[in-house]
């Protein structure tokens, strides 16, 4: 399949075809516009009719609040979230409540005479069904309101309705809280006191428990166990004392090792427990904490003398008296500091070697041997304690068992409590529900309502005369313009030929672009003659066919021949509908000469085509025709003999025209098609269906054939026309002639396994 072949079967998708049936549509109701109009008329005066006579209705409402008490203020604040929760979760039970049977047959029991006008003439058993099917109950989006809403043809008894409807809902609750609340009361009080004695017998036993336990009470459900918290105190100390053990271990090893490697023993001095100690130590060392204030003072007179000395050599020499005794005291305080850190080395070098390595051993002895003594005391006050505490042990298993006995039932007796306080404190199980907006008489009717009825009206108008249009559309499948034929089926308009008059007289005299060149009818043929030469594909083989029997394709081919005769090219004409050959009957060639004769010979081919091509006078053109009819023309068409016939006249002739049968008839114009350039379709929108005509090309594009483009034939337009063009009519020119067939057997359409499609 080609390129273009291929686009234009993508061009007739389902996309394309569903807006194309829509736009064909739409065309089909302009044409019907009037029937459209009709229909929305008589919606107009149905809908007026109806509005005019049914009686008015008239809608009350009333909105009821249900909420959630839980016992009042004096419950915690964190409920009320809950509490919402849970009444939209039963609000659907309420609405069902409220168009129950109980309530509505109280609200009809309740309600007056004169306002039960929707019930007359109905039996009392269907009251509370019609009462039902006139209320709606709703209930608002994520709030505790019902509406409730009832249409009554009476104004005022709307609301009376409503009005009765609440009043018995609100009554069945009260009555339903009261027989439940008063059952559920006597249970609760009887549980009551069986939970205050035994919860009072608990709390002896555990009173018991914790004095030979040695409990004591510390308030605030706060118990203390005074050889627990010893035991728990002692446990701690030892831990501290065994820390301060392994800390002097540590430091005297440290001690130890210096000593014995010959370390310095200044930063195990600084590790030294005890202030004081380290100050006997330092002033043995010659630094004490006096001698540190001593040496800060000189440090000060020395910058105070040097700064004096800088301003003196200003003013006086170098050897006045002033400067000279500034510069000796300079130099005797600063030879202080020289001999004193001399003497301070020498000392702690001297106590290192001699005295701190001895006296800190003995400190760290003294204090391992402390440490020691302490750990092992409170070791020994630690397993007495552990030994008495494991004899209450048992004791204090079954305290703690008797304690959470008496907070789980005291926890039950303070539930009991508050159900009670609810069912004391409300009247209404938790529930309460009020009228937060009354019914009221309604100032205008609901229904029918003026502007509803009018776009009803008009939808149903428009509805009904589009469905109207529809049905006749479909029953009368036929097109209803040439611009229906393009959209329908995505090929160009070659040409539209309107109705011709049969021409008196035989052969090629009753071609009208032979004996009348000048008319109207033949300048449509020459815009056909156009609209192929200018296409966008190779057009010098066609094959021309029709839907069915009938739609004038031998006439168009014989016209369109001459045409381009005229036009001076060499055109050949081929009558290939060897069934039923009228093209043959049309130009007077009947006979046993002619395309059958050529397919069957052994000749060659071009020896045999010339014998059998005729001149009709007509200049630039040569007609083959069909011959005697064969018995099987569809495998002579198949066979390369007839391509071969084609390549031949494609050698002389510019223009090769084949004539051939109906293509929904046979199979031989989808043969002929594929060997040709292309394939003409001649179509009689008055006589064909759609569905005939759109079966006909889509088989030519199933086997990969191309539709060069479509004709309209027979088209009739003037005033009284319908829909731009006549129908009714007959044509001039029967398929079909009285020759019989080289074989014994009848050759016609029927014959052959096919009839003109209904």
């Amino acid at each position: 399949m080609s390129m273009d072949d291929r686009s234009q079967v993508e061009s007739t998708g389902p996309t394309t075809h569903a807006l194309a049936e829509v736009a064909r549509f739409l065309q089909v109701v302009r044409h019907r516009f009037r029937l459209l109009m009709f229909c929305v008329v008589v919606g107009g005066a149905v809908g007026g009719a109806w509005y005019t006579l049914t009686p008015p209705k008239y809608e009350s409402s009333a909105e009821i609040l249900v909420l959630k008490t839980e016992g009042g203020a004096m419950d915690n604040k964190n409920s009320n979230s809950s509490n919402s929760r849970e009444i939209l979760d039963v609000m659907p039970t309420y609405q069902k409540v409220l168009t129950s049977d109980v309530v509505l047959e109280g609200a009809i029991k309740n309600l007056p005479a004169k306002y039960r006008v929707d019930f007359k003439g109905q039996r009392k058993a269907r009251w509370t069904k019609i009462m039902r099917e006139n209320m709606t109950v709703t209930s608002t989006r994520l709030t505790n309101v019902l509406n409730v809403k009832y249409v009554s043809t009476s104004q005022e008894g709307s609301a009376r309705v409503v009005g009765a409807i609440v009043d018995s809902y609100l009554n069945f609750m009260r009555q339903t809280h009261r027989s439940s609340a008063k059952d559920t009361l006597d249970v609760l009080t009887k549980e009551k006191a069986d939970l205050e004695q035994k919860l009072g017998n608990k709390e002896q036993e555990l009173l018991r428990v914790q004095e030979r336990a040695g409990v004591l009470l510390l308030g605030d459900d706060k118990n203390m166990n005074v050889l627990i918290e010893r035991t728990v105190k002692l446990n701690e100390a030892l831990i501290e004392a065994q820390k301060k053990t392994l800390e002097a271990k540590a430091y005297l090893s440290s001690v130890d090792r210096a000593l014995q490697s010959g370390s310095d023993l200044s930063q195990l001095a600084q590790q030294a427990t005890g202030d004081l100690y380290r100050e006997i130590l330092l002033r043995d060392m010659g630094i004490s904490s006096s001698d540190a204030y001593t040496v800060t003072k000189f440090e000060q007179q020395v910058q105070d003398d040097r700064s004096e000395l800088a301003n003196k050599r200003l003013v006086y020499g170098k050897n006045h008296p002033t400067i000279r005794q500034l510069e000796d005291r300079i130099a005797s305080t600063e030879r202080w500091f020289s001999e004193r850190g001399q003497a301070v080395a020498d000392s702690s070098r001297n106590i290192r070697e001699r005295e701190m390595g001895p006296r800190l051993r003995i400190m760290a002895e003294q204090t391992l041997y402390q440490a020691q003594a302490r750990e092992r005391e409170t070791r020994a006050e630690f397993d007495r304690e552990i030994g008495q505490a494991t004899v209450q042990n048992n004791e204090m298993v079954q305290l703690q068992i008797l304690e959470l006995d008496v907070k789980r039932m005291r926890s039950f007796y303070d539930l009991v409590l508050d159900q009670m306080k609810k069912i004391d404190m409300g009247s209404d199980s938790g529930l309460k529900i009020s009228v937060v907006s009354e019914p009221r008489v309604p100032l205008s009717k609901c229904a029918p309502r003026i502007s509803t009825t009018v776009l009803l009206c008009l939808f149903m108008g428009t509805v009904g005369g589009l469905g109207l249009i529809y049905v006749l559309d479909a029953l009368d499948d036929r097109f209803r313009s040439p611009d229906e034929l393009q959209w329908q089926l995505g090929l160009p308009m070659l040409a539209m030929i309107r109705r011709m008059d049969p021409i008196p007289g035989s052969g090629i005299d009753t071609v009208i672009t032979h004996c009348k060149r000048d008319s109207i009818e033949a300048e449509a043929f020459r815009t056909l003659r156009s609209s192929i030469t200018f296409s966008n594909q190779d057009t010098t083989r066609l094959v021309v066919t029709s839907t069915e029997p009938g739609d004038g394709k031998t006439t168009t081919l014989a016209n369109l021949a001459v045409a381009f005769a005229q036009a001076g090219k060499k055109t050949l004409l081929i009558d290939a509908d060897m069934r039923r050959p009228g093209l043959s009957q049309l130009l007077d060639l009947k006979g046993p000469r002619g395309l059958s004769l050529v397919l069957r010979e052994d000749r060659p081919v071009a020896e045999s085509c010339l014998e059998n091509v005729f001149n009709l006078g007509v200049n630039n053109l040569d007609v083959m025709p069909s011959g005697l009819r064969p018995a099987n023309p569809s495998e002579l068409l198949s066979s390369d003999r007839f391509s071969d016939i084609v390549a031949w006249a494609e050698q002389i002739y510019d223009q090769i025209l084949i004539d051939a049968p109906p293509v929904l008839a046979v199979t031989d114009p989808a043969i002929i098609a594929r060997i040709v350039d292309g394939a003409v379709i001649v179509i009689r929108p008055d006589k064909n269906r759609r569905k005939m005509v759109t079966r006909a090309v889509e088989s030519f594009k199933a086997t990969g054939a191309s539709v060069v483009g479509i004709v309209a034939n027979h088209l009739e337009t003037g005033p009284n026309s319908e829909y731009g063009y006549g129908y009714g009519y007959g044509y001039g020119y029967g398929y079909g002639h009285d020759q019989a067939p080289e074989t014994n057997s009848s050759d016609d359409y029927e014959d052959a396994g096919y009839q003109r499609a209904a």
